[in-house]
């Protein structure tokens, strides 16, 4: 019945989320047949063989639905309208909007994740600024552990202030109906501003902006292999994914950075927990090892 009601859901997914919805369905299915007996586990590994040939929807067949309206990479102009469209309304809604996007670009939470958010001066040497958040996606094996650090150098007072005003709102008992709220004061300024298009921001755009400016200023042009796939653990590690290939998949490209913002770097022992996914040009990891070996020494 489960597989069966997956199933029957794929045409609401584009093919990168089927792909995600069908594996995490499919480790969910793998981690039960190894609790039952015998019987159950053979009638489980064959619903999951099905599952696993299940292609995605053709684009053609595909329903209108509302994730495919959602706008991943709003450009840094767009967002200043949004800003300017909400302080024009003076609502307690519209304002607390653009309280929220000034913290989540800088931070990269999801919305879910700030209650328990904690911000604060860094115990770790040479960053000024920390912040401490448990990772919402850990229960069901999406992140890299229970919470993630994000560190920063140096931040301006008012970013400062700005992430510390949304952690005491997103405490308050109303913080799922604030929310609500904010949400619906953005629909109706993106609807004003572009009526006429197919795709608007929304309040998880926040994050994909802030994890696409990582993505620019972790990953150049020029790196070695190895430093790319330390440059993609750390974006995960920031993002809380626990592999590499979400956040290069799922989330906004590096080129839709909006604009120059202050980075963050997250902690070495997070970083590590990431699993590799990504498989770089063998023609690349050929060329580093060539290098590495020319560089050596003659015994």
């Amino acid at each position: 019945m489960l597989v069966d009601f997956v199933i029957s859901k794929k045409g609401d997914y584009l093919a990168n989320s089927w792909r995600v919805v069908r594996s995490a369905v499919v480790s969910t299915l793998e981690n039960r047949a190894i609790l039952v007996g015998e019987t159950v586990a053979k009638e489980i590994k064959t619903e999951i063989e099905r599952l696993k040939h299940e292609k995605p929807t053709p684009e053609k067949e595909k329903k209108l639905v509302t994730s495919r309206t959602k706008d991943k990479s709003p450009t840094e102009k767009d967002l200043m309208r949004i800003r300017h469209a909400a302080l024009a309304k003076q609502t307690e809604g519209a304002i607390d909007l653009v309280l929220y996007f000034k913290a989540g670009v800088t931070t990269g939470l999801r919305p879910c994740e700030w209650p328990r958010a904690r911000f604060g001066k860094s115990t770790r040497d040479g960053y000024r600024w920390m912040l401490v958040v448990e990772n919402a996606k850990a229960t069901n094996g999406r992140a890299h552990g229970p919470v993630r650090t994000l560190y920063w150098e140096e931040l301006e007072p008012e970013v400062v202030q700005d992430i510390l005003a949304w952690i005491e709102i997103a405490r308050d008992v109303g913080y799922d109906r604030r929310l609500n709220t904010i949400g619906h004061a953005l629909w109706e300024i993106t609807r004003a501003l572009w009526p006429r298009r197919n795709e608007w921001p929304t309040l998880y755009s926040a994050r994909h902006v802030a994890i696409a400016a990582w993505k620019a200023f972790y990953v150049r042009k020029g790196q070695s292999p190895a430093e790319r796939l330390e440059a993609l653990a750390i974006i995960a590690a920031l993002s809380g994914h626990v592999s590499d290939e979400t956040a290069s998949t799922h989330y906004a490209r590096a080129n839709a950075a909006s604009c120059k913002k202050v980075v963050p770097t997250a902690d070495p022992a997070e970083v590590r927990n990431v699993r590799q996914v990504i498989k770089l040009d063998w023609r690349e990891t050929m060329r580093e090892a060539k290098a590495k070996k020319q560089a050596q020494p003659p015994a």
